[in-house]
Formats: structure tokens, C-alpha cells, sequence
């Protein structure tokens, strides 16, 4: 009877103990599944006015550079045309605006530095492949290779920028107006490398004076 008694109570702690630990696990894999979910989609919004090629707000008020190009200014040549495009592309619609983990999140101007996605689309990369803007490649970012082969596309069959006869024009202005490394630090990066700076000299200065 005893044996038997043993093997009863066992058998109930068992029972109750195991529902409760895949209770748990099942609460874990959720918690997991829900971080990836936001890993892997970005934040939704509506954009309200196109600035210029690269650039727009969006409702919140907030500007965003669209990662990876660089279109004409719009006092340049095909600056108007490529603002155009994109407006025709994204003004009063609902996108999706995602981050990249090799660029900062906002640029020195303190716009978001985001890809812009609608219907599936990379617009980042349609602007680049329809030709209205370039692809900026001097930055690393995790897309740079399927954006050099989108703009390789566009110039080999001469669309938009790329079919116009001034497009060695647009070309020098281009690389004329591209931003120095130095020009592109964000606020905080000034601050640290003038820190990092200024404990160098005096480093240097406290080993001389020795």
C-alpha cells in the first residue's frame, strides 16, 4: 500500500507540474516571436509633403533622407523632375519606414535616415532604377550592392537622368556637391572626436613635460 501510495503522489506532482512548465514555455516563445515581429517590420506612416528627391515629412512632422541615394537639388538640373517622380510615388500615402543597421539613425541635419517602403517596393531603389537619382555609394549601407546594379541598369538603357543630354553635367555636379566625411558627422561625433582629441594633445603634453 505504501509503494502504491508513493507512486500516486508522484504521479500527480507530475501531473501538475508539467502543464505548468509548457505553460511557460509556450509564454516565452510568444515573448520571442512578438520581438521578432517588431525586428522585422518598421514603423507605418503617412507622408504629407515631398521636399525634394530624397527628402520628405512625414505626419508626425519628422523629415526623412531616404537611405543609399542622392538626387539633384532642386535647383540643379532634373532637380524639379526628380522631385516629381517622387512625389508621384509617395505624397498622401501610407509607407512603411525602416532602418539600417550600418547607417546612423538621423544625419547632421537631424532628418531620419530610413528606406522607404510601399507595397512591397523599395522606393529607395525605384528611384534609382527608373534613374532619379544616384545611388550614394560612397556610404556604407546594406543595400549598396543591389543599388550599384540598379543604377548600372538605368545608365545602360538611358532612363531618366541617364537619357538626358546635359547628363554629364548632372554627373560633375554630382560629385562636386557630395558632402566631406567631416561634414557628414552627426553632432555627437563632433563631440567625441574633439574629446578624444583634446585627451591626445594633452596626453601628449603630460609625456613631454616629464
Amino acid at each position: 500500500m505504501l509503494c502504491n501510495y508513493s507512486i500516486l503522489c508522484n504521479n500527480q506532482v507530475g501531473g501538475y507540474g508539467r502543464p505548468t512548465v509548457i505553460k511557460k514555455m509556450k509564454h516565452i516563445l510568444l515573448f520571442v516571436l512578438v520581438l521578432a515581429t517588431f525586428g522585422c517590420f518598421g514603423t507605418v506612416t503617412k507622408v504629407t509633403r515631398v521636399i525634394d528627391g530624397d527628402t520628405f515629412e512625414t505626419e508626425s512632422g519628422d523629415k526623412v533622407r531616404l537611405i543609399g541615394i542622392n538626387a539633384p537639388e532642386i535647383s540643379d538640373l532634373f532637380g524639379q523632375e526628380s522631385k516629381q517622380y517622387l512625389l508621384g510615388l509617395i505624397e498622401n500615402k501610407t509607407i512603411e519606414l525602416q532602418t539600417d543597421k550600418r547607417t546612423n539613425d538621423r544625419d547632421v541635419y537631424q532628418r531620419l535616415l530610413r528606406y522607404v517602403i510601399l507595397d512591397g517596393i523599395d522606393i529607395n531603389k525605384k528611384m534609382v532604377s527608373d534613374g532619379f537619382a544616384f545611388a550614394y555609394l560612397k556610404y556604407h549601407f546594406s543595400r549598396k550592392n543591389d543599388y550599384q546594379q540598379a543604377q548600372n541598369q538605368a545608365r545602360e538603357t538611358n532612363k531618366g537622368i541617364w537619357g538626358d543630354n546635359k547628363k554629364e553635367i548632372l554627373i560633375n555636379e554630382q560629385e562636386k556637391k557630395e558632402p566631406s566625411f567631416y561634414q557628414n558627422l552627426s553632432p555627437k561625433a563632433y563631440i567625441v572626436s574633439s574629446l578624444v582629441m583634446i585627451l591626445f594633445l594633452v596626453g601628449i603634453y603630460t609625456y613631454f613635460r616629464k
